[in-house]
């Protein structure tokens, strides 16, 4: 069987001499891995994680590890080498893919969400983009965030806190007695008018990180390294 696709390299590892097996997400087959023979030293910035790729494969059963030739359309690893932050997010962005979606799984939304968020890495609201983008996968992995109304009370006004064992926004009067338990809600989180300040932006990714490094921990997964370096 023959296909041909696009996708996203998510990790690589060398395979004997000089091949390369390669993980990717691709847009109408999700994540799977194949082996890229005779690659040769020219050609290893291709297969950069982050790098966007045509993908020709083929395999004669499902279980198969695929044979690949991948050709670059954009290299978005190298305009991010001097910019460690933005790098390390590039990193982080990969390896939540590849540790929260199962394989050989179609998932063209998603798909489509990281394009445009690695895409929005070169804007200036781009760790914002992030946030979202982090917010979007835990509600597509069956653990979105409830920020529309107080769990307590039902009150949909001063919403300031969440509770890291349901997910869901407490207001302020409801929680007061138990802030010590609860994580903070920026209030950006709820109208993307409001821009936010530096201590609500990492107030934000010590929120969506939690909550995704619960759902990893569920699965004896941990959260990637890079993702403690993705704010200045």
């Amino acid at each position: 069987m023959q296909i041909n696709d696009e996708g996203i390299i998510l990790k690589k590892k060398k395979y004997r001499e000089s091949s390369l097996l390669v993980t990717f997400f691709s847009l109408n087959h999700g994540i799977n891995s194949g082996l890229v023979k005779g690659v040769l030293k020219k050609d290893f910035g291709t297969y950069e994680i982050g790098n966007r790729v045509y993908i020709k494969s083929s395999f004669r059963l499902d279980e198969q590890l695929w044979n690949c030739k991948f050709e670059l359309i954009k290299n978005n690893s190298v305009n991010f080498f001097d910019d460690k932050y933005k790098l390390n997010t590039l990193l982080t962005i990969c390896s939540i893919i590849d540790l929260s979606l199962p394989k050989n799984n179609p998932q063209i939304k998603i798909y489509k969400e990281t394009i445009n968020l690695i895409e929005s890495l070169f804007s200036k609201d781009w760790i914002i983009k992030y946030v979202f983008w982090e917010l979007f996968i835990l509600s597509e992995i069956g653990y979105g965030l409830d920020l529309n109304s107080c769990v307590v009370s039902g009150r949909k006004d001063n919403l300031i806190y969440i509770s890291p064992k349901s997910g869901k926004a407490v207001s302020k009067l409801e929680g007061e007695k138990y802030k010590e338990k609860l994580l903070p809600l920026p209030n950006f989180l709820m109208n993307k008018k409001i821009k936010p300040s530096k201590d609500s932006l990492k107030q934000a990714i010590t929120l969506t990180g939690y909550f995704v490094e619960k759902f990893l921990k569920k699965n004896n997964k941990k959260l990637p390294f890079c993702r403690k370096n993705i704010l200045v």
